[in-house]
């Protein structure tokens, strides 16, 4: 069935706080809970009535599609939860190939089209300007390596992560100082704390690697213009971008997958969390898309941009970005992803606590002309 949507209707949907995100949850049955919000969500879809005749542009929600993405995410938490991940990821990749159907087309970029804040092509300096804090434990002076992802050769390092599974290496960044600390919940004036700002290389003859981002950074509140007042610049989607009919219309199939990646985690300390059974998910669909297993060099880079859900606070200070490794190490001495290597450039590190403030290290940084590969 297919309903055909007025703006106003799609807005009512979405202003019901029951679908807000990110999420908080009691934490007892994580596929019930998710069952729960999906039979919420299908329920005040299918009470909408069909305005087709009475439109211009109308929304199109495919209640058929969006009840079989939800049906499938929810068995896939089901065996996992069961003991069966191989079944998961089935069930998981029928529900991505539906999804893939209708992609939620916010950034698409190449390697000659840096990201820009949509809607903001006016602006002088519209490079997307990503940051990546990491902890240490001395105030020794550092390189660029130890800002990158974690080293090969130290997997037994990297634990379990939202989008990332224990051992394997990604690349985690932020579009401001404040979110990447918020993240790893460190306070750069009591720590030490290295700071780094990172770019993505546009150079042909340097790189020709092809960047997809799936898009999982929009909130259904992101689509109610009373939210836009006090957005940060980081933080703001254009207005005129999310009035888009067609990004509306896979909106509505690309929530429940968003929502289920949305679940703030209730116990850090427990060493499994079934918020992550489906943001892994995706994470290892990621590198199917990029074929990591094939034991080739890639001439693509798929990554993840989705609004933290450490807290609701930090979900509202900017947009993460995730970038799976998926080449060989670079050489015998720099074990790090080669594919990520000639995607980035990034500034020399520094320590946030030798500036005033988190906003002023921020800034030092912005206006560095620093960069260079790893």
């Amino acid at each position: 069935m297919i309903l055909y949507i007025s703006d106003a209707t799609f807005k009512h949907v979405l202003n019901d706080k029951e679908l807000y995100l990110p999420i908080r949850w009691n934490g007892s049955d994580f596929a019930v809970t998710l069952d729960n919000l999906f039979n919420h969500y299908i329920k005040q879809i299918e009470l909408l009535p069909s305005e087709r005749g009475h439109l211009y542009n109308p929304i199109q929600a495919n209640v058929k599609d969006i009840k079989r993405v939800c049906g499938l995410l929810t068995m896939a938490v089901n065996h996992y939860l069961n003991g069966f991940p191989s079944k998961a990821y089935t069930s998981f990749e029928k529900a991505m190939k539906i999804l893939m159907d209708k992609p939620l087309k916010i950034y698409q970029k190449s390697v000659m089209e840096q990201f820009e804040i949509p809607g903001d092509r006016d602006r002088k300096d519209d490079d997307l300007k990503l940051f990546r804090v990491v902890s240490v434990d001395d105030n020794k002076p550092y390189s660029r390596v130890r800002v990158f992802h974690t080293p090969y050769n130290l997997r037994s390092k990297v634990s379990t992560s939202r989008y990332s599974i224990a051992g394997y290496p990604s690349l985690y960044l932020g579009t401001s100082l404040a979110l990447c600390c918020e993240e790893i919940h460190i306070n750069p004036h009591q720590n030490f704390a290295l700071a780094s700002m990172f770019k993505l290389e546009k150079t042909i003859e340097y790189t020709n690697t092809n960047i997809r981002v799936i898009e999982l950074g929009v909130k259904p509140q992101d689509f109610l213009e009373s939210n836009y007042a006090n957005d940060s610049h980081d933080r703001r989607i254009s207005q005129k971008l999310l009035n888009d009919s067609d990004i509306r219309s896979a909106y509505l199939l690309w929530y429940p997958l968003i929502a289920s990646c949305s679940y703030i985690r209730t116990n850090k300390n427990d060493p499994f969390a079934a918020e992550y059974i489906i943001p892994q998910l995706l994470m290892q669909w990621v590198r199917n898309e990029i074929g990591i297993n094939k034991g080739v060099e890639y001439d693509q880079l798929v990554g993840i941009r989705y609004f933290s859900c450490a807290s609701v606070k930090a979900s509202e200070m900017g947009f993460n970005y995730v970038f799976p490794t998926s080449g060989q190490q670079k050489s015998a001495e720099l074990p790090y992803c080669s594919v990520l290597a000639k995607a980035f450039r990034l500034t020399n590190p520094v320590y946030i606590h030798e500036y005033d403030d988190i906003c002023t290290c921020e800034w030092w940084l912005r206006d560095s002309t620093d960069f260079d590969s790893i």
